[in-house]
């Protein structure tokens, strides 16, 4: 899923090819951040909503709406809690 939606493009990914964007921040170590997103409190929850629509979290992220599913934003997530 990671992948499909080209989140590597934006992020540096631990474990996904190619991987190694730099406008975005890397995500290694997300699982065990305090805050998504500089502003929600690092939940599943919040993780799935960030990821499907970061726009409606904060209007002037830079992170684009990629029209994620709710179950693609849950295996994402799922896939970057195991990033401790």
């Amino acid at each position: 899923m990671i992948q499909f939606y080209g989140c590597g493009s934006c992020h540096i990914i631990p474990g996904i090819s190619g991987a190694s964007g730099l406008a975005g921040p890397p995500l290694s170590g997300i699982g065990n951040r305090i805050y998504i997103a500089g502003m929600l409190q690092n939940t599943p929850e919040n993780m799935m909503h960030w990821i499907e629509n970061p726009k409606a979290v904060n209007g002037k992220t830079v992170m684009p709406y990629l029209g994620v599913t709710h179950k693609d934003a849950a295996d994402i997530a799922g896939y970057l809690y195991t990033l401790q």
